[in-house]
């Protein structure tokens, strides 16, 4: 089974006839070993690649797109297909989908590298026209990866008219959206991605345009249950106020309906139901509250399902919290709330957006159990929340916000994984754009972890919590700080949004990555490190 559900109440008890309001947490986790093995074995994908070609792109943004596809053309199978769709004022055919053999990339390789970039961005023709080439999946994953670097001004411009379009298709494909550079609308690729099924990330320079094209093919090639849906049914004299994380729902024939991200394995997806409860007058050891159903598409053979069944005793007594679903419910409010700070500072108010999140730290060091620095999800999150408070209270530029927003919009706590958790599809492909990369270290030269030495990979996370691929236990240093990647054979240092900037040789590097030389001394905060490089 690819999929598994469980349930927890956040409380032990309700008292009988007294109204009584608690959180329902449900816990959807498809195992590392769902996967249908090794990359071979995978069905056959077909993508089509939906490329925005407004005048903005003009230069090397379009240039960097072109060498991406052409990159990643060779890391693909014969049997997948690819098609591209071009967009600005409307939306035209540049390849429909062809099999990845030596005909087919020479066919898509030669209409990419006539693409120009000229007009509006009209991403409702780039949806639907993607769509349609796809066609009926028969037996085959079928996939639209979207990218864009500016705003819809042509068709529907709005993130919910967009949101629309692609639940129209979301049935026969995923859709994943890639924002490029700093000038696009993150709110409505991110609504694309989410309607969609396989979700939003930022392109943060057109150099790591493979990478990230990379990620998203990949991930669209390891999914192993699509079409994820939770149905909720309460029993008598219990009601369905909200769902915490504000997922959309609807009515269906087995009662409200939640529609989930698609799921690749190793990944959890917790989902929080706030219910109002009002309990018959007679105390009873177990009562059924709330029934869920599970159900998905696998990789192959019919659909499946789960359940489960929510109960709580009945019982006159104050109820005792459930420290499990306890801290499963903070992570998805601190999902809620850090999009309320966004909203806040969104209108330039640092001051309050800082003090939400300030104010769910607190909350969550009094939690039972708890404890900073531990690996636990809950403080991995925290160290996030303190990363994002500490933004605010600097009170940042108009560029250095939207540079924040767009870093950080595509994390949520609710959809957890571990750091180097991924599918043999998206493995292939990430090695692919390395490339044959040299053997290489980081060195540690100051702080606690002075005289460190950590091997590179292909991708490699530098950040003061554990779950960094180079973890450095330093007040100065963000969560998440830099990253060191490997791309077409050389190594290149980026910053991924920290509240203090990384510098390479004194020069900070901004939104543009750098490639790195041997000796090259990378700072993080107030830690030095220095690439060294064999020869």
């Amino acid at each position: 089974m690819a999929l598994t559900l469980k349930a927890w109440l956040d409380r032990t008890s309700v008292k009988p006839d007294v109204d009584a309001r608690a959180h329902v947490v449900l816990e959807v986790e498809a195992a590392e070993g769902a996967s249908v093995g090794v990359e071979g074995e995978r069905p056959p994908a077909t993508t089509v690649l939906a490329i925005d070609v407004s005048g903005s792109m003009q230069g090397e943004p379009l240039d960097q797109v072109v060498r991406s596809v052409d990159l990643l053309l060779d890391a693909l199978r014969p049997d997948d297909r690819v098609g591209v769709v071009a967009f600005a004022d409307g939306a035209s055919r540049v390849a429909e989908p062809v099999a990845v053999d030596a005909a087919g990339k020479r066919l898509v390789r030669s209409r990419v590298a006539r693409l120009f970039a000229e007009g509006h961005t009209n991403v409702e023709a780039g949806l639907a026209l993607s769509a349609e080439m796809l066609g009926a999946p028969a037996g085959r994953r079928h996939g639209v990866v979207l990218l864009s670097d500016g705003e819809p001004n042509v068709g529907a411009a709005t993130a919910e008219a967009l949101r629309e379009v692609v639940r129209k298709h979301r049935g026969a494909a995923s859709f994943s959206a890639l924002g490029y550079g700093v000038k696009h609308d993150e709110d409505i690729l991110s609504a694309i991605g989410d309607a969609g099924g396989g979700g939003y990330a930022f392109v943060q320079d057109p150099a790591t345009c493979a990478r990230a094209f990379a990620r998203a093919l990949g991930a669209q090639a390891d999914v192993v249950a699509r079409d994820v849906e939770l149905t909720l049914a309460p029993a008598d004299g219990v009601e369905v106020v909200r769902m915490l994380g504000g997922e959309p729902t609807r009515f269906g024939s087995e009662g409200l309906v939640v529609a989930l991200q698609d799921m690749v394995p190793a990944t959890r997806r917790l989902v929080v139901v706030e219910v109002a409860i009002r309990a018959p007058g007679a105390a009873k050891l177990l009562a059924t509250i709330l029934r869920v159903g599970l159900r998905w598409r696998p990789v192959a053979g019919p659909p499946a399902r789960a359940s489960a069944d929510v109960s709580v005793e009945i019982a006159d007594r104050d109820p005792a919290p459930v420290a499990e679903a306890v801290t499963r419910v903070l992570l998805v409010r601190a999902d809620r709330v850090r999009d309320e700070a966004r909203a806040l500072a969104d209108r330039r108010q640092f001051g309050g957006a800082a003090a939400a999140l300030r104010a769910l730290l607190a909350e969550i060091d009094r939690s039972p159990g708890f404890v900073a620095g531990d690996g636990s999800a809950l403080a991995e999150a925290y160290e996030l929340l303190v990363d994002e408070a500490v933004a605010m209270e600097r009170r940042p530029d108009a560029e250095a916000y939207a540079m924040f927003r767009k870093s950080t919009l595509g994390s949520k706590l609710a959809m957890q994984a571990p750091p180097s958790s991924r599918g043999a599809a998206s493995m292939k492909l990430i090695e692919h754009t390395a490339g044959d990369y040299p053997v290489a270290f980081i060195v540690v030269k100051s702080g606690p972890d002075a005289g460190k030495r950590h091997r590179l990979r292909e991708e490699c996370v530098i950040g003061r919590t554990a779950s960094a691929d180079i973890p450095l236990a330093h007040a100065s240093i963000s969560r998440r700080h830099a990253e060191i990647y490997a791309l077409e054979g050389e190594y290149w240092a980026c910053d991924l949004g920290s509240t203090n900037v990384t510098k390479v040789n004194g020069e900070p590097l901004g939104a543009e990555p750098r490639k790195l030389e041997p000796g090259d001394v990378v700072v993080v905060g107030d830690v030095e490190l220095v690439y060294e490089q064999k020869a």
